[in-house]
């Protein structure tokens, strides 16, 4: 699933890149303007008081579809998307977990390599997303499909379709299959999928799954899914990492504090978060120093907040950061 994770972030060459950054931002009210413009009006509100996002949003057109790769960074409870809008989104998971709402009690859980389908013009719908999500998003039109669908079948779809809600992929599906080769397309070639035939032809294909699984919904529904939230070790390791990320804990460490053996965690991380242990706190320091070079006083340099969260060798770490936020420490230093 790497093509999928990278995708919007790094060029053909596997060089990071921002040519699809959209915002990269500490600042609620930014991050939501931006969402608002890529998905459709929604109100938005953190888990937890106190909470300021960690966001990061790329996104490019394919036709009348939007791709994008998103995470808040911390955890959000999503409802009121706007019907009026006319849109759907099939979010696929690639990091953490999600919960979506669709009617009354009824809910799904996503993991790593799921997706989830909805059309907000029809259904109603509101998520909730742990603090370690990450999702590649597509938004799409639902006059689009609509027009799709009666070109390809012959007739107009059974309204009663589009009100359907449902968890469907997984890391051998088709649906991950077909997002793999989208997203290389993407890195590959950008301005064909942006502007020529190429995102014409991606742009069918992957409404054309996404009706054929609406089809099938509609004839042999899936009960939801309620089993994909993490399991209790793995929420109080990431406890520990917020708790003591500045003293790098090793993995013995974050195991013990888990009250389980460092393979059992390894391998639960790997199942719910798509990562390793120390790839989470890796990216939880690195996360960790951004925030406070965005918020820090005058005077302040990288080298004195590196060496407040215990980081030795600064051009280890401005590699690092380089690679996950596609810029130096430094540049964010001195925007802040």
């Amino acid at each position: 699933m790497d093509a999928i994770r990278n995708v919007l972030v790094t060029d053909a060459s596997g060089t990071p890149t921002t040519r699809h950054r959209l915002v990269a931002s500490s600042d609620w009210d930014e991050v939501q303007h931006w969402c608002r413009q890529v998905y459709m009006p929604y109100d938005a509100a953190p888990v937890g008081a106190g909470l300021a996002p960690d966001s990061v949003l790329d996104a490019i057109r394919i036709g009348h579809l939007t791709l994008s790769r998103f995470s808040y960074g911390i955890p959000v409870h999503l409802t009121q998307f706007a019907a009026s809008e006319g849109s759907g989104m099939v979010l696929t998971t690639l990091r953490g977990a999600l919960r979506h709402w669709s009617g009354g009690r009824t809910y799904s859980d996503t993991g790593v390599g799921e997706a989830f389908l909805v059309d907000n013009s029809r259904a109603p719908y509101w998520l909730d997303a742990d603090p370690g999500h990450l999702q590649v998003n597509l938004t799409f039109r639902h006059d689009a499909m609509a027009g799709l669908y009666e070109r390809w079948f012959g007739q107009p779809a059974d309204e009663r379709m589009w009100s359907r809600t449902f968890r469907f992929g997984g890391a051998q599906s088709a649906w991950i299959a077909l997002l793999t080769y989208a997203c290389r397309c993407i890195t590959e070639f950008p301005d064909a999928v942006e502007h020529g035939p190429l995102g014409r032809h991606l742009e069918e294909m992957i409404s054309l799954h996404l009706l054929t699984l609406w089809r099938q919904q509609l004839d042999a529904p899936q009960a939801p899914t309620l089993h994909r939230l993490a399991p209790r070790h793995v929420l109080a390791a990431e406890q520990y990492m917020r708790e003591h990320a500045r003293q790098a804990p090793t993995l013995g460490e974050l195991a013990g504090a888990a009250g389980v053996s460092v393979r059992t965690l390894n391998a639960a991380f790997r199942t719910f978060r798509g990562c390793t242990p120390m790839q989470a706190l890796r990216e939880a320091r690195l996360a960790g120093v951004r925030a406070e070079l965005l918020v820090a006083a005058p005077g302040a340099t990288v080298r004195d907040i590196a060496a407040g969260w215990e980081y030795a060798n600064l051009g280890l770490l401005a590699a690092a950061y380089r690679r996950r936020f596609g810029e130096a420490p430094s540049t964010t230093l001195h925007r802040r």
